[in-house]
């Protein structure tokens, strides 16, 4: 007997379109409740940490295509030698874009935008795939929520990535293979688009480009092996498929040409691993997560929460729930035939214990590619990306079978009725992490608060001042990096975050970043002694640096102070040998021009200057001074 194919709901498949996206673009905006009934220009996750990563190149994008310099390279981070802004996580590919809204509304207004269509978005996108190969559509918006709200993207989102959470291009590269291997009668068309769709993704996020094409890499083989044994390759089918491909890998190829060449040997590139002293597969995910969301130790929650973590709960990043494993392997053994569920699961299968990381005993799967070439830098746990698009694809199919036999198993029974317990199957597979993701809605969001100094002194210097901010950059604090965004970076910063901040890559600054990132916010104190004072002076004088800047505010957030504020200031006073102004509730130490000698106190010295509760950063300086 024939099986009906799935009645279509009442509406049509443009209405059906405008429901699904208008429910995604609802819960979009309920995750973002606190940023868009407040004011979205001033508040977003906080002025800090991975957001002021993120703030920071939604500017720096926006300040390139108006002042029509390089946007792949810039010595406004990291003064003088500069950053290669593709080797960082900079999201060109969204900055330019909505260079726009940046130039109109400010960068805090552009970030919360890209990140409230992040999710909208990327399940739109996959709700179109899914309606592309005909599936239930009910089933299809559940597959396109759990791929675009999926753990991974909450998580990530919590942090302000924008890497990790605009995934709209991913099911929109599987429908051009999907089209490319079905056969199109206008592959090089469809190859172009397939090609400027990887140009694009290159630009948002190269590390989930990688992870893309492995999964494409993986499932064409596997779909080529399976379609080999059944005799369906031949010469009519892969012609089209093939011409599509080499177009797309042309028009890849040629417009990536210059910027591949950039990442690989333009100025300030790096080569190798990004982050060297960084184990990058040590935290990976775990079984037991899957079914039971792991709570954060409160030790790492109350650390986070210091130094510029989200300020909120932080959810699980890959909890799913029993009762969704156990419908998938009920689900499995019953619609066994369909080889597209076997091909999904085995690839969300295989990425999910890459999420694993690496072992001790070199006994996982990534093991075998932690020092790849390319592969090396990718945080294993942003494998779940992957594992939740094939999670996505399963659950659409499951539903999509379910209610075809359902129709097939009883004639009589209205579509309504499938319908309907089809919807109630998938609401028992989704209950649990909808309960559990339903307590952390909305985000916790924060107003974006600037220094004193930053706000009256700041927009008044001259051009081309080179800044040292305390807390420094190169630390577990980025706070300094919002401050220069939302001063439209009117002035350089040495240091700012990113790969640099690795101490492999301080060369003979490595002391001298070593003990600014301690007093700033590094978990281990480093002593300061007279070498000490020393490479801190000569590395002002390598960086460039005019001022030294650290505000003195004990009213703002713990995240924008440093850690030791008396001990830095105290360093900096012996490195400079001068001390301090008082100016705009900060501590500026003005280096430009004549310099003193520093002052060479020595370690049980300096350890008795900032000894004490009592003690306060000036009268440090002075006993530093003193001695």
């Amino acid at each position: 007997m024939t099986v009906p194919a799935v009645a279509a709901p009442s509406w049509s498949r443009r209405r059906s379109r405008l429901v699904a996206g208008g429910l995604y673009l609802g819960l979009s905006l309920a995750l973002w409740w606190g940023v868009w009934t407040t004011s979205p220009t001033t508040t977003t996750i906080c002025g800090c940490g991975d957001s002021s990563f993120t703030l920071w190149f939604q500017t720096f994008a926006a300040h390139a295509l108006a002042q029509g310099s390089n946007p792949f390279f810039t010595t406004l981070l990291w003064h003088p030698h500069g950053v290669n802004v593709l080797d960082d996580a900079s999201q060109l590919g969204l900055g330019l874009p909505m260079a726009p809204v940046t130039w109109l509304f400010g960068a805090v207004a552009s970030m919360n935008l890209a990140l409230t269509a992040s999710t909208f978005l990327s399940a739109g996108a996959m709700y179109l795939l899914l309606e592309h190969w005909d599936l239930w559509r009910p089933g299809a918006f559940v597959g396109g929520l759990v791929y675009g709200f999926s753990p991974i993207v909450l998580t990530n989102l919590a942090e302000a990535r924008l890497i990790v959470t605009m995934l709209v291009l991913p099911p929109l590269i599987v429908w051009c293979l999907d089209r490319l291997v079905r056969g199109t009668p206008r592959p090089g068309r469809l190859g172009v688009a397939l090609g400027l769709l990887i140009v694009a993704q290159f630009f948002i996020s190269s590390e989930v480009l990688v992870m893309t094409a492995m999964a494409c890499a993986l499932g064409l083989v596997a779909a080529a092996v399976a379609g080999g044994l059944r005799g369906e390759l031949t010469a009519a089918r892969l012609r089209p498929a093939l011409t599509g491909f080499a177009v797309a890998l042309g028009t890849a190829g040629v417009l990536l040409a210059y910027p591949a060449w950039f990442v690989l040997f333009g100025p300030a590139h790096i080569a190798g691993k990004v982050y060297p002293s960084a184990n990058l597969g040590a935290n990976g995910v775990t079984a037991l997560g899957f079914i039971w969301p792991q709570p954060v130790s409160a030790a790492f929650t109350s650390f986070s929460k210091r130094v510029g973590g989200y300020q909120g709960p932080m959810p699980s990043s890959q909890y799913v729930g029993l009762t969704m494993a156990v419908a998938l392997v009920i689900g499995l053994a019953c619609f066994r035939r369909d080889r597209r569920l076997w091909l999904y699961t085995g690839i969300g299968l295989a990425f999910g214990w890459l999420a694993f990381g690496s072992s001790s005993g070199g006994w996982l799967p990534w093991d075998m590619f932690v020092n790849a070439p390319v592969l090396e830098n990718i945080i294993p746990t942003r494998f779940l990306l992957v594992s939740f698009f094939c999670l996505g694809v399963v659950v659409a199919l499951l539903g999509d079978h379910l209610v075809r036999r359902l129709r097939a198993g009883a004639p009589g029974m209205a579509a309504t009725r499938a319908n309907g317990v089809g919807m109630v199957v998938l609401a028992i597979m989704l209950l649990p992490p909808s309960v559990y993701y339903a307590t952390l809605v909305p985000l916790t969001t924060e107003r974006v608060v600037l220094p004193t100094w930053f706000q009256t002194v700041a927009p008044r210097l001259p051009p081309d001042q080179v800044l040292l901010v305390i807390p420094a950059p190169f630390s577990v604090i980025q706070s300094s990096m919002t401050w220069q965004s939302e001063n439209h970076l009117r002035f350089s910063m040495a240091g700012g975050d990113g790969p640099g901040s690795d101490l492999s890559f301080a060369g003979r600054d490595r002391l001298a970043q070593q003990l600014l990132a301690s007093v700033s916010g590094e978990f281990v104190p480093t002593a300061v002694t007279p070498a000490g004072i020393v490479a801190v002076r000569r590395a002002l004088e390598h960086w460039g640096v005019d001022e030294v800047v650290m505000p003195v505010e004990p009213d703002l957030p713990s995240y924008d102070q440093a850690f030791e504020p008396v001990q830095a200031a105290a360093l900096l006073t012996a490195a400079t040998g001068e001390a301090p102004v008082r100016q705009a509730k900060a501590l500026v130490w003005r280096v430009a021009g004549d310099r003193a000698a520093p002052s060479l106190v020595g370690a049980s010295r300096f350890a008795t200057c900032v000894a004490g509760t009592m003690i306060a950063p000036r009268a440090a300086s002075a006993c530093v001074l003193a001695s």
